[in-house]
């Protein structure tokens, strides 16, 4: 929790620092992330309780079948969220300002929260599978991991690319998050008994 909440106020002090009308743009586009975070993690929880279900049984197969399941619906959801996004964003981001200039620098940057749905849905996909499994750990140190590679993704790509540069930091964070869990999911499924 600590990592997840130090990368959002990294964000927002970044985005202070190139103005109101960015920090301003940068609000609008979280809420619009944070919508979406939330509805996913309703895949997330249900794989928790249905991984979990599986592991306390001993279930190879069961387990599979969960991560499957809750995968394809949250995937689904995923490319619906960016579609809904794609097509409604800017009468989203007009109900939601009237200041014309933050309106338009918003509709700049909702590119990156139209993509990030469907990057986002892996690490959350995966949070709800460890927490399920218990395999906390694991969690903690890919958090751990993507908090400092986005730390040097600032520092690389906002001289350059600006506010940009801190969208695409913190999509590829979330890459990192999914990454550093999908390479121990091999050993999670390995360590759970019963055969396929």
């Amino acid at each position: 929790s600590l990592c997840l909440q130090a990368a959002f106020i990294i964000v927002t002090a970044i985005g202070a620092r190139m103005g109101n009308v960015v920090l301003a743009a940068n609000a609008i586009l979280m809420n619009f992330q944070m919508f979406m975070a939330f509805a996913l993690d309703g895949f997330a929880n249900a794989a928790e309780a249905l991984v979990g279900e599986a592991l306390g049984a001993g279930d190879r197969g069961r387990f599979r079948q969960a991560v499957k399941a809750t995968s394809r619906w949250a995937l689904g959801f995923s490319v619906c969220f960016s579609v809904f996004y794609f097509a409604a964003g800017g009468v989203l981001i007009d109900v939601l300002t009237s200041v014309e200039e933050v309106r338009s620098a918003t509709r700049v940057y909702l590119p990156w929260v139209v993509a990030l749905p469907m990057v986002s849905v892996w690490s959350y996909q995966l949070d709800g599978i460890f927490i399920g499994s218990t395999w906390t750990a694991e969690m903690r140190n890919g958090m751990a991991a993507s908090l400092m590679v986005f730390a040097v993704l600032l520092w690389l790509l906002v001289p350059g690319m600006a506010n940009h540069g801190l969208w695409l930091a913190f999509m590829l964070r979330m890459v990192t998050r999914a990454v550093t869990l999908a390479a121990c999911y091999p050993r999670l499924e390995a360590n759970i008994g019963g055969a396929a």
